[in-house]
């Protein structure tokens, strides 16, 4: 009898050690919709935090002014565009820059860069992968991915509603409010 309870003591134990590994090793991030802030109740926003350990280190970089940002629009395919009749991506980076001081805090001071790796996505209405009204109520979004040595930290993913960009602006505040907001 004692025989059989130890097997099934060791079945128990490598079962949740072999869970706890595949959880913390091998199981993709999901991303999460979230309303933790104010601006996240305006329009549909996602949020994954990647790598925790490094958050605080990456905002302090934020706050010195230690930022490097990699940005692209995408355009509609199937559809003529819209947004690029209005706005360049290199004026929503502008945008971006504007945010940035007003988190600047101190100096580089040794900090690691922090890469702000976004895009600006244009809602394509007549893609054929587009199957319900809910995925046409947008004009766009923008992906937000913050890196510091290049391991990616933290996502956001924000919709923007009117297609000629005067809310994205909004949108960037309210992805650079959710980094920091982090800070523990």
């Amino acid at each position: 009898m004692g025989k059989y309870i130890y097997v099934l003591v060791v079945i128990i134990f490598v079962w949740f050690a072999g869970s706890q590994i595949y959880t913390n090793f091998f199981k993709t991030k999901e991303t999460a919709k979230t309303t933790r802030l104010a601006c996240h109740k305006k329009s549909t926003t996602f949020e994954v935090i990647y790598d925790k350990k490094l958050i605080d280190q990456a905002i302090e970089s934020l706050e010195n002014g230690n930022v490097k940002t990699k940005y692209e629009m995408q355009f509609s395919k199937y559809m003529p565009s819209k947004m690029g009749q209005y706005f360049t991506i290199e004026q929503v980076d502008n945008d971006l820059q504007q945010i940035l001081k007003t988190y600047k805090k101190g100096d580089q001071n040794g900090s690691k860069a922090l890469l702000i790796d976004y895009f600006v996505y244009e809602n394509d209405l007549n893609d054929p992968g587009k199957k319900t009204e809910e995925a046409k109520k947008y004009a766009g979004y923008i992906r937000m991915n913050f890196y510091l040595d290049n391991t990616k930290i933290y996502g956001v993913q924000l919709d923007f509603m009117d297609w000629q960009g005067k809310d994205i602006k909004e949108k960037l505040e309210c992805g650079i409010e959710s980094f920091v907001t982090l800070k523990k």
